[in-house]
């Protein structure tokens, strides 16, 4: 939080690359063998800056993902090359290795749902089925994960239209990528956004989820004229950056 609000972030990420070795592999016992990089990164075994700046961009990249997947689109194309090129060397593996590893050992279950991981492929696949639909999402993670994207792609698609089936792959991209959640919460959010659409709640039409993405709250707030209804924080965010107090669809002043 104090990083986000202090746009520290390219600060620190500076600062590590600067103290960060090019080849960071941490020298071992009397004997004279060599830990693995990921030990440098991982495991706080010494106070050198050197080791200490693997281990702070290692946990910056796991616990801010979007925050540091930002920062690095917003570099120059030489110096996210090399960010890039680094990352996936030494810390894409262990990070990607534990994500498809905490969906492995997950004791989450749902209804409906099952949730299938592939360590080989870096692969989750989601299969939703009620009545007479089904619906399979693939999730990929990237060789340079977490700085690339989460990608989301259609597998089976039965019973839903073409349409409502984007919106729901988009609401899940969108929680991957700019959330600093894992997969089975970005897929439990997505799941209670398919619910709640099956019970009759409709999307709310400015950020077309039911489940709004940060409060989990439902769409509330109507517009008198239209009926359509919009979770309250994002007609707050509509109203302030569109300097309008109307409603954003049908246009007509939102009491």
């Amino acid at each position: 939080m104090f990083l986000k609000q202090s746009s520290s972030l390219s600060k620190l990420l500076w600062h590590l690359f600067k103290l960060m070795p090019e080849s960071p592999v941490y020298p071992g016992g009397s004997g004279g063998e060599t830990r693995e990089a990921r030990t440098f990164f991982t495991e706080s075994l010494s106070l050198a800056l050197p080791h200490l700046a693997c281990n702070v961009y290692y946990s910056t990249l796991q616990d801010l993902p979007a925050m540091v997947r930002l920062w690095w689109n917003s570099q120059e194309k030489r110096v996210s090359a090399a960010v890039e090129k680094f990352t996936i060397k030494y810390v894409s593996p262990v990070l990607s290795a534990q994500e498809i590893s905490s969906v492995h050992s997950s004791t989450q279950l749902f209804d409906n749902m099952t949730v299938k991981a592939r360590s080989a492929a870096r692969e989750v696949i989601a299969t939703y089925s009620v009545d007479d639909i089904c619906i399979e999402l693939v999730i990929q993670l990237p060789q340079n994960y977490p700085l690339g994207s989460i990608t989301v792609e259609s597998g089976k698609r039965v019973g839903v239209s073409v349409q409502q089936w984007r919106n729901w792959m988009l609401q899940l991209s969108t929680y991957l990528t700019h959330q600093n959640g894992s997969i089975m919460e970005g897929l439990a959010l997505w799941k209670n956004n398919v619910d709640k659409r099956f019970e009759g709640i409709e999307d709310c039409m400015i950020c077309f989820s039911v489940i709004h993405g940060s409060n989990y709250s439902l769409p509330k707030k109507a517009c008198r004229t239209c009926k359509k209804k919009f979770h309250s924080a994002c007609l707050y965010k509509w109203f302030t950056s569109s300097n309008k107090s109307t409603c954003p669809l049908c246009r007509e002043t939102f009491f």
